[in-house]
């Protein structure tokens, strides 16, 4: 199967000033552009939409969105993490490692905010404060952010209940989810083995799913109610941080309490006198 830069060295000779002024902000941070609309991308490359469209159809594609998806493939598939580690070290200049992890930081926290908008933390917060219960499922590197996720969210009075260890153990806990129950995932790099099974059974029973992803999320199976999907990184080959699934869980949780100031603020302040009783 041709790459997408394959198929555009194949078709150089035909590409447009247009053409490649979207190939270029397509390979330029293309971890960040497998996340943008076509509308963004040709706002970026100074170009009407409809070039996206027109590109994608010279390279082979059907259309823009199969493009994206290819670059979003290609990215996921080039995340080994032993060659991600050497490629992050090997361009630092002078063992500047702090300075280029700030400058990195801030680039992934930049690309955050064309991912994900506030609309769909919105929508997140409002689908957490409105579920029965809050199942939260993460793995691997994941679990860190769902342990920080759960305790706040016990907090704010909420009833949660991490899904955590093997297959048949995560079987055990959701045996009982029921309608107007949630999901909230959390996946990184690759699809976990349980995730697909807990999804069907989620949707079974008429409950919701939210999904905190990077690249990889596009392409998990079954699809989910919400997903929250950023990159983690100056590109889809190098250092992975968790800063921005983290941001995008504060977000949420800074959200709820703007949103539901009454029900938060009540159960802070009944936690915090149960503080001084059972201290």
């Amino acid at each position: 199967m041709m790459t997408l830069l394959d198929r555009i060295k194949s078709h150089s000779t035909r590409l447009t000033g247009a053409d490649q002024r979207l190939v270029s902000a397509l390979l330029e941070n293309a971890a960040e552009a497998a996340f943008l609309s076509s509308a963004r991308l040709a706002e970026r490359a100074s170009v009407h939409e409809a070039a996206t469209t027109r590109l994608a159809q010279k390279l082979g594609f059907k259309g823009y969105p199969e493009l994206r998806s290819q670059l979003q493939r290609e990215l996921v598939e080039s995340q080994d993490a032993a060659e991600r580690m050497r490629r992050s070290v090997a361009k630092v200049e002078h063992g500047d490692f702090l300075l280029d992890l700030i400058d990195s930081e801030i680039a992934a926290l930049e690309h955050l905010r064309l991912a994900v908008s506030q609309d769909s933390i919105n929508r997140a917060a409002d689908m957490i404060v409105d579920a029965k219960r809050i199942f939260l499922f993460g793995q691997g590197h994941a679990q860190s952010i769902t342990q920080f996720l759960r305790r706040r969210l016990d907090r704010f009075g909420m009833t949660t209940i991490v899904l955590e260890g093997r297959g048949r153990d995560i079987a055990e806990r959701v045996v009982g989810m029921q309608q107007g129950d949630l999901v909230l995932a959390l996946a990184f790099r690759k699809q976990p083995a349980s995730y697909a099974p807990l999804v069907e059974h989620c949707h079974a029973q008429g409950a919701k799913a939210v999904l905190v992803t990077d690249l990889a999320g596009t392409m998990m199976q079954p699809a989910v109610d919400l997903v929250l999907a950023a990159p983690r990184g100056r590109s889809g080959s190098e250092f992975q941080t968790p800063t921005v699934p983290f941001a995008i869980v504060n977000a949420i949780l800074l959200t709820i309490a703007g949103r539901h100031q009454t029900r938060v603020m009540g159960a802070l302040e009944r936690l915090s006198g149960l503080f001084d009783e059972f201290d």
